[in-house]
């Protein structure tokens, strides 16, 4: 009896040492598996042509490396980039009405992009996956192609950025502000946004904006021409030094044209001035000026208007 004891006691000593050792081996050996699964992993092999060889490659690096643990960065092994080396942001407001060219002229000022390369850009590159600016489409008599699109806000951008994602920041917020907010009976998106862009250069508080609406959409409907001063000076400004005369007769909305909305927005206007675009007070008013004491004065006759400038003692701040 004893020797059979001890027979099955050695028996049983020896199973139990075999399951030990076969514990402490799994549990000590890193799985290719595990490291596989890492989403670090695959980092370090984008892009290679021989996928196969470059995952065999990170998985060794995983299993050898704990640096390649699901918490770690996908950089391992390389220093942190020091506040030098990440890009500098910068912040540019840009003004309701402002024009493209001043925003151009910011950008540059605040060395986010050359003013030359952002308009460049803003011309001839293919921007037409945003829905604003396909609708706008193509015409020969359009000075500035993107004027009206570049809505004015307070944005960050990297210094040195690319042009062309420079204008992509203004679209996107474009298309969230402007999208299809905005609608008038027989006026496209186009046609509102290049009516507002000259209300927003032309009054300065939503009241008026909405009033200096009515006389446009009236003027409109009469097919008379618009007469607005800040056409002309649009095209003083920014297309006759550039351009010669080549715009002039498709933006300046004086004598010599016929009636109707310019070729394109001439500013890049906000939301009150959008708004008032498409919802003009209910008037008659078929004039208006701005006077000496900086009020507005409305007429439904050019005679109505003059009385109430006279009668308030002031003459128009801008000769008609």
């Amino acid at each position: 009896m004893k020797k059979i004891f001890a027979f099955l006691f050695v028996l049983v000593f020896s199973l139990t040492t075999a399951c030990s050792s076969g514990t402490g081996a799994v549990s000590s050996s890193p799985s290719s598996a595990g490291a596989e699964e890492s989403p670090s992993d695959s980092s370090p092999a984008s892009g290679s042509a021989d996928s196969s060889a470059s995952s065999a490659a990170a998985s060794s690096r995983a299993v050898s490396s704990p640096a390649f643990s699901n918490t770690s960065s996908p950089a391992s092994g390389s220093k942190a980039p020091s506040s030098e080396e990440k890009p500098k942001i910068v912040k540019v407001t840009i003004p309701e009405g402002f024009t493209l060219p001043q925003v151009a002229a910011r950008l540059e000022a605040n060395g986010v992009c050359g003013s030359k390369d952002f308009i460049s850009t803003a011309q001839a590159y293919d921007f037409s996956y945003y829905s604003l600016v396909e609708k706008i489409g193509s015409s020969p008599n359009r000075c500035y192609r993107l004027e009206g699109y570049l809505y004015p806000d307070t944005y960050e951008f990297y210094v040195g950025m690319k042009p062309q994602d420079a204008v992509g920041k203004f679209l996107r917020n474009a298309e969230q502000q402007i999208g299809d907010k905005y609608s008038y009976s027989g006026m496209t998106t186009d046609q509102l946004v290049t009516l507002a862009s000259i209300i927003e250069r032309e009054a300065d508080d939503p009241d008026n904006m909405r009033k200096v609406s009515s006389v446009f959409h009236n003027r409109l409907k009469t097919g008379m021409i618009l007469q607005a001063d800040s056409t002309r000076d649009y095209c003083n400004l920014y297309l006759v030094p550039q351009f010669g005369d080549k715009y002039n007769k498709y933006y300046n909305t004086y004598p010599n044209r016929s009636p109707g909305l310019p070729a394109g927005p001439i500013s890049n206007p906000g939301a009150d001035a959008l708004y008032a675009a498409a919802h003009p007070a209910d008037t008659d008013y078929l004039y208006f000026a701005t006077g000496t004491d900086h009020n507005y004065y409305y007429g439904a006759t050019q005679q109505d208007r003059d009385t109430l400038m006279a009668n308030a003692g002031v003459t128009p701040l801008y000769a008609d």
